[in-house]
C-alpha cells in the first residue's frame, strides 16, 4: 500500500488532470440511474459534453454483474461524446464487506469501459471505527486504492451526501459529493459552508438538489458556485428515487451551464529555453478558457497568493498584483499600483497576446518574466460585455511557474 504522502500526491496529480479538462464554473454530473441505451439515458446525455461532464452507470443498484452488449455499446457511445461514465457501488456507510465491494468494482471494469467508480453511502466521519479495518478512512482508502490499480481511467467519487467538518476524504478521492438533499430552501439554509472546502479546486466537489422547480434553477446554480461545487445536478424529480429520468428543465439547466461566461479555464507556464537553433526563447504563461458570451476579458493574477493584498475590489476573489486585459483589439498586461480597491494600474511590456481559437475558445499569453519572478500564483478570469460590464467570473485556480516541466508532463501524460 502506498504511503499516505504518496497517495495524496497521486490524488493531487489525478485531480490536476481532471481540472485541466473539466474545470470551470459549473458542469453537470448526472446520477443517471437508468440503463445505458434507454430513452432516459439518451435524455441525460443529449446536451453533450459542453454541459454534461459525468454520468453514472448503475445496473440494479450496482449489483448486476452480467455483461450486456447493448449497455457496453451505449457507454462507449457516451464516452465518445466526451462525457465521463463511472460505475456505481454502495458501501453501506462502511458496513458492507469490502470483498463484496471489490467484486462489484471488478465486474464493472471487466464488463465495460468506464472512467472510474462512484462509491455511495459514505460516512462523514473518517476517524470513526469500522468493523473491517480500524477506521473508516482505512476502509475507503483500501477501496479507492483498489480502483487505482485498474487499467484505464481511475476516477473515484465518495458520497457522504452532506457537508463534512474536515477534509479527511480529500486525500483519497478525486471528487466528494458533499450535498445530496431535497429542496432549494434546505440547500440555502442548512448547508454548512466550511472554510476548508474553498482551499480545493471546485472540480473536487459535487452538489445535488432534488425536488426543486424550474424557477429556482438560477438561484441554485449561483449557490453551488459560491459554495465551490464544480459539479451539480438539479432536478424537479423527488420521492423515493429522484433519478428515474432527467429533470423536466434539463435543457434549460444544460444551457445555463453551457452559456457561462468563463468555462474550462486551464493555464500552463514554461521557462526560458533555447530553440532547435540554439536561440533563446522567452518563457511564457498561457491561459485558455471557453466562453460563448463576452467580448472582453480580464485575468487577475495573485502572485503572493494573498487575497487581502493587491487589487481586491469589484467582487473578485483574489488579491491581484497583475492584470491581463484582452479584447478583439489585442491584450495588455498591467501591474497594480493602487491601495486595494481603487482602479490604479501601470502597463508592463510583456508581449501579451489574445487569440480567438474557434469562436468559443480563447487563449491569452505573455512573457513569464513580466511577473517579477513569481513561482506560484492564483488566477481568476472575468468576462465582460461590450460596454465593460462584468457578466461572469471563473473560480480561483492555481498555477505553478516553478518546475513547470514536471507539471506539464503530468498534465499531458496522465497516469
Amino acid at each position: 500500500m502506498p504511503s499516505h504522502w504518496t497517495l495524496r500526491l497521486f490524488v493531487a496529480m489525478i485531480s490536476a488532470v481532471l481540472a485541466a479538462s473539466l474545470s470551470g464554473q459549473v458542469r453537470l454530473g448526472a446520477p443517471s440511474y437508468q440503463d445505458p441505451g434507454t430513452a432516459q439515458w439518451a435524455g441525460w446525455e443529449a446536451p453533450g459534453a459542453q454541459a454534461v461532464g459525468i454520468m453514472i452507470v448503475n445496473l440494479n443498484n450496482g449489483d448486476d454483474e452480467t455483461y450486456y452488449p447493448s449497455v457496453d455499446e451505449a457507454i462507449r457511445a457516451t464516452r465518445k461524446k466526451g462525457i465521463l461514465v463511472i460505475g456505481y457501488t454502495y458501501t453501506g456507510y462502511g458496513t458492507r464487506d469490502p470483498k463484496v465491494v471489490r467484486r462489484k468494482v471488478d465486474a464493472v471494469y471487466r464488463n465495460y469501459l468506464v472512467d472510474g467508480i462512484f462509491f455511495d453511502e459514505v460516512p462523514t466521519d473518517c476517524n470513526a471505527s469500522n468493523s473491517y479495518l480500524p477506521t473508516q478512512f482505512l476502509y475507503y482508502q483500501q477501496l479507492t486504492n483498489y480502483v487505482r490499480e485498474k487499467a484505464g481511467a481511475r476516477i473515484t467519487v465518495l458520497n457522504p451526501g452532506t457537508y463534512s467538518p474536515s477534509d479527511c476524504w480529500m486525500g483519497i478521492t478525486n471528487i466528494l459529493m458533499n450535498w445530496e438533499d431535497p429542496g432549494l430552501a434546505n440547500y440555502r439554509d442548512n448547508y454548512v459552508d466550511f472554510a476548508w472546502v474553498h482551499k480545493y479546486p471546485p472540480d473536487r466537489f459535487w452538489h445535488i438538489v432534488y425536488g426543486m422547480n424550474a424557477g429556482e434553477l438560477s438561484a441554485a446554480l449561483q449557490l453551488a458556485k459560491q459554495r465551490n461545487a464544480g459539479w451539480v445536478y438539479l432536478t424537479n424529480e423527488g420521492g423515493d428515487n429522484p433519478y428515474n429520468s432527467a429533470p423536466s428543465y434539463w435543457n434549460a439547466e444544460a444551457l445555463a451551464a453551457e452559456q457561462q461566461a468563463v468555462q474550462a479555464p486551464f493555464a500552463t507556464a514554461w521557462p526560458d529555453s533555447l530553440d532547435a537553433n540554439g536561440l533563446p526563447q522567452r518563457g511564457r504563461i498561457s491561459v485558455r478558457w471557453s466562453s460563448k458570451v463576452g467580448s472582453q476579458w480580464q485575468i487577475f493574477f495573485d502572485t503572493d497568493q494573498n487575497a487581502k493584498t493587491g487589487y481586491h475590489g469589484g467582487g473578485i476573489a483574489v488579491g491581484a498584483e497583475y492584470l491581463l486585459q484582452g479584447s478583439a483589439s489585442g491584450a495588455r498586461l498591467w501591474r497594480y499600483t493602487g491601495s486595494g480597491s481603487d482602479w490604479s494600474w501601470t502597463e508592463i511590456e510583456a508581449n501579451a497576446e489574445l487569440d480567438d481559437l474557434d469562436g468559443t475558445v480563447r487563449a491569452a499569453s505573455f512573457d513569464t518574466a513580466a511577473l517579477g519572478g513569481a513561482r506560484v500564483l492564483n488566477y481568476e478570469i472575468r468576462a465582460l460585455d461590450s460596454s465593460g460590464k462584468p457578466i461572469g467570473d471563473s473560480y480561483v485556480l492555481p498555477l505553478s511557474i516553478a518546475n513547470t516541466g514536471m507539471l506539464f508532463d503530468v498534465l499531458n501524460h496522465p497516469l
